[in-house]
């Protein structure tokens, strides 16, 4: 018996076998259930997904004389016998892309009126409906909108966008869905524990359902072509990457950490390695895109990253998001072009170069040699060298501030109300703290008249200070607002307000001078509106 390919041998029978179209089977199902059943359908969606697989079930569905308790067909009639073996009368498959002319459509239409042979509905599948002239459209509009009682037809297409308005609105229309990676995983899994065949991981059967994008008929097709390169009954993911001429997974690691670390020269080698091995160039510039979407996809769960083998635990270090967006956008709009070119994997070593060495060429400096620091352990008379130790800072007022904060929030929050007049000075005795509040803060200057609360200052700066709570006096006076505004006078919160106003500022400027907000302004031709600080 002849061989059969995946794709084919495991074409959906029944409803239930349909993969990860639910929402359409369901549907249908009850269509069927409730026998309201409309004279045209029309099936969108990318390729492979099921819209010709579901259109054949739902022919056979309508059709089956001994149709089952859940609506799914018998699959032993004679009615399903002749659709499955392509020899009904009453089922006709037609191919839009080479029966696309209006002598065809008028063909179809005089069939359209006999009754059919058995049973109670002839179904018409037009595949790659939007294949046809647009005088063959209006020939059909006519029968489309009003079509025998007896008749149904079931348009697919990838292309809706091409169909003419006046035909989707005659039909009811069901958008198939691509299939998540997860639920392919899972169907390529099934499959091969049926045909006996395994996997040295169940990442490499992901890997497989990845490189589906989505359509069941494409997946399979690959795994097909993979079990033809191994030629045995498991599949690893050195037989995956050499039948699909990737890179392996330790490869593209390598090479997308040496580009987000800036190491032009691995970039260089681990490419030109890639190359040496025969790797498809559009495929690896594909796959580069799909690594360095996961990594955006996943900043906020690097784990995950390290542990699927997307790039190294170092790969992110002083990395920044305005950085990867600027490699993501950088990368796609410069494959495009240099794929087409004469010499594209040169181009394209020096576009992974370009993205390597992004911080050097986008602050406008040049590399030069003499620069780059000396990594030297020793003097020249080979001694170990001993740095002498950092002199310890005074204790600041601030700081003081800062501790006490922590030590009682009480005192800290009123003490920040007001600010020193004087310099402290912890050398001399007495330890003279004068402190100012303008008159707008005399409850917390009252606060601190309360000889309790002037205790626990005295001794929480004591031991601060390192000092003796005999040693420590407190001036404290009300200070006006215009001897305020004289005297320049600001609290410790007005201070600290000003610095965090200052630091904020400095940040949006920080933001709106990268060079890679700068160069994604340039590529989108736009400006940064609005920025949001945490």
């Amino acid at each position: 018996m002849a061989y059969q390919v995946l794709a084919r041998k495991w074409r959906p029978k029944q409803f239930e076998e349909v993969v990860g179209q639910t929402h359409v089977t369901r549907t249908l199902q009850n269509a069927i259930k409730q026998n309201k059943l409309a004279h045209a359908y029309l099936f969108t969606g990318t390729r492979g997904v099921g819209k010709t697989s579901i259109a054949r079930l739902f022919a056979k569905a309508i059709r089956c004389e001994n149709r089952k308790p859940d609506f799914n067909p018998c699959l032993v009639c004679v009615t399903c016998k002749d659709i499955d073996s392509g020899s009904s009368m009453d089922f006709m498959e037609i191919d839009g892309a080479s029966n696309n002319s209006v002598d065809d459509v008028r063909s179809l239409i005089e069939n359209v009126q006999y009754l059919p042979t058995r049973g109670t509905h002839k179904i018409y599948v037009i595949d790659e409906v939007h294949m046809l002239s647009t005088s063959a459209f209006n020939a059909l509009l006519k029968t489309l909108e009003e079509p025998p009682a007896h008749t149904i037809f079931i348009l697919a297409t990838t292309d809706p966008h091409k169909l003419l308005g006046t035909v989707i609105s005659r039909t009811q229309r069901y958008d198939f869905k691509n299939v998540p990676v997860d639920i392919l995983t899972v169907h390529i899994l099934k499959i091969a524990q049926a045909e006996g065949i395994n996997f040295s991981s169940d990442k490499v059967a992901k890997k497989l359902a990845e490189l589906g994008h989505g359509s069941v008929r494409d997946a399979l097709s690959i795994f097909d072509q993979v079990l033809g390169l191994s030629g045995s009954q498991t599949v690893t993911e050195d037989s995956l990457s050499q039948a699909l001429g990737l890179a392996g997974t330790s490869a593209l690691k390598d090479l997308l950490t040496s580009i987000l670390t800036g190491n032009s020269q691995k970039t260089s080698a681990i490419f030109q390695g890639l190359v040496a091995e025969n790797i498809d160039l559009k495929k690896l510039c594909d796959q580069i895109l799909d690594s360095m979407y996961l990594v955006i996809n996943s900043i906020d769960d690097q784990k995950a990253l390290y542990q699927d083998e997307i790039i190294a635990e170092n790969a992110l270090s002083g990395v920044t998001i305005a950085e990867l967006f600027w490699i993501y956008e950088t990368l796609v709009k410069d494959f495009s072009w240099g794929l087409a070119t004469l010499n594209p994997e040169k181009v394209v070593l020096i576009l992974l170069q370009k993205v390597s060495l992004r911080r050097t060429i986008l602050s406008g400096e040049d590399i030069k040699l003499e620069d780059v620091p000396q990594n030297v352990g020793k003097s020249e008379a080979g001694r170990e060298v001993r740095t002498a130790a950092p002199e310890v800072p005074a204790k600041t007022w601030n700081e003081f501030i800062a501790y006490l904060r922590q030590a009682s929030p009480a005192l800290g929050s009123n003490l920040e109300h007001g600010n020193l007049l004087e310099n402290l000075n912890p050398g001399e005795k007495p330890f003279l703290v004068k402190l100012a509040f303008p008159e707008t803060a005399s409850v917390f200057f009252e606060y601190l008249e309360d000889k309790e609360v002037y205790a626990r200052l005295k001794n929480h700066m004591a031991d601060y200070f390192e000092l003796s709570v005999d040693d420590i006096q407190f001036k404290t006076q009300l200070m006006s607002l215009e001897e305020k505004k004289d005297k320049n006078f600001r609290t410790t919160v007005e201070i600290d307000d000003e610095l965090k106003a200052i630091e904020v500022e400095e940040r949006r400027q920080k933001i709106l001078n990268d060079p890679f907000v700068k160069e994604a302004e340039k590529i989108f031709n736009s400006k940064i509106d609005k920025i949001i600080l945490n």
